[in-house]
């Protein structure tokens, strides 16, 4: 068999089988997680903009109840402002006609407000999945570093060459051993 390309890490690797595309189960696993990752993000945003668009349309519902409520109340209010002079109803409804502006106005805000609110809260939602993801790729980092230190340390000890300065003290600052016991070489 001829040599292909690893489509994960992008190193040569001989195929056991013809449909084989990775190296390794590791990089074949990476790459499973990735497109995992990648359709739960898909689900979420759609999620996130379903939850912003239904808080949207029950701002609007509460919006147009409260102005049937208000026209209710108008024409409840109308029939006992007839019997009055006709000075007392045109100074009722320029304070009705300003109420109602107030009302429009609180509504807008409102319906806005709660839009901003959900919005909000979507974003907090993605943030904490990248934050938790961010940290399982961090300890997976620190789990290969370790691997390269620990294979670096048996390449010296092997050929006898003591570590450089440098290195002994990320090993030191890392806290880790740089003598490898008798029984595991």
């Amino acid at each position: 068999m001829s040599t292909q390309m690893c489509l994960e890490c992008q190193t040569q690797f001989e195929p056991q089988r013809p449909t084989q595309l990775y190296c390794s189960a590791r990089c074949s696993g990476r790459s499973r997680q990735r497109r995992h990752r990648d359709t739960e993000r898909a689900t979420e945003r759609s999620t996130t903009q379903t939850l912003v668009s239904i808080e949207r349309a029950s701002g609007n519902a509460r919006l147009l109840n409260a102005e049937k409520n208000y026209r209710r109340s108008l024409q409840s209010g109308t029939s006992v402002v007839l019997s009055k002079s006709q000075e007392t109803i045109l100074d009722r409804e320029r304070v009705i006609d300003h109420q109602r502006a107030q009302l429009q106005q609180l509504a807008t805000k409102y319906f806005d407000q709660s839009g901003q609110l959900a919005e909000a809260k979507a974003e907090c939602v993605e943030l904490k999945l990248e934050v938790s993801r961010i940290l399982k790729d961090r300890r997976a980092d620190q789990q290969d570093l370790m691997q390269i230190a620990v294979g670096m340390l048996q390449l010296t000890d092997h050929l006898g060459i003591p570590l450089d300065r440098p290195t002994a003290e990320v090993f030191r600052r890392r806290g880790w051993n740089t003598k490898i016991p008798a029984d595991s070489r």
